[in-house]
């Protein structure tokens, strides 16, 4: 995610992202599902849980940037109801990535990318009654956007919880401690 300025900028942009991140995965789940059912209410609630922890990660970016307090990391849960139900299939390929990308040692990336993505496209992949499912082209269409979707969204959370360094410049409230010097700052 880009690094916003404020939050203002930072909600606008997680939102943006988590809307279009919603789109692409109600095409992958239409492209995987072996009986592809189209329902309007089940698409907005996934644009707009995705739109919603989008939102989320974007103030916490936001926050982050213009140096707020920690506290904002709170902003992203409510969305994490996209990860009831069908959604928790994402969460072993999203948290794989996000460790991946906090992890300097590159065989340790694509140990973390591998394995995560394993534990979301093996179930994805699916049996009926224990015989394999045959695969058409926009299946396998669908599983790669599956990848795509669940790399992007290990992306966003591990701009949620990555290291929260205070902004150049101070930034943030002085009632806080934030932009005051360390002789300006009250006794303990």
């Amino acid at each position: 995610m880009a690094s916003p300025t404020g939050l203002g900028s930072g909600l606008a942009v997680g939102l943006a992202l988590g809307t279009g991140w919603g789109v692409l995965a109600r095409v992958f789940m239409r492209l995987v599902s072996s009986t592809p059912e189209f329902s309007w209410a089940g698409t907005l609630l996934i644009v707009g849980l995705s739109a919603t922890l989008g939102a989320g990660i974007g103030l916490v970016a936001g926050a982050r940037a213009s140096g707020r307090t920690r506290w904002w990391r709170l902003a992203p849960l409510p969305g994490l109801v996209l990860f009831a139900s069908p959604g928790m299939l994402l969460l072993p390929g999203a948290v794989g990535v996000a460790l991946a990308a906090s992890v300097r040692r590159v065989w340790l990336r694509v140990l973390l990318c591998v394995a995560g993505l394993a534990g979301t496209l093996v179930p994805a992949l699916g049996f009926d009654d224990g015989e394999a499912v045959v695969r058409t082209p926009a299946t396998w269409a669908g599983l790669g956007l599956l990848v795509v979707a669940t790399v992007l969204l290990g992306l966003g959370l591990h701009e949620w919880w990555r290291r929260w360094r205070p902004a150049a410049g101070g930034g943030g409230s002085p009632a806080a401690g934030h932009g005051a010097s360390v002789t300006e700052q009250a006794p303990v």
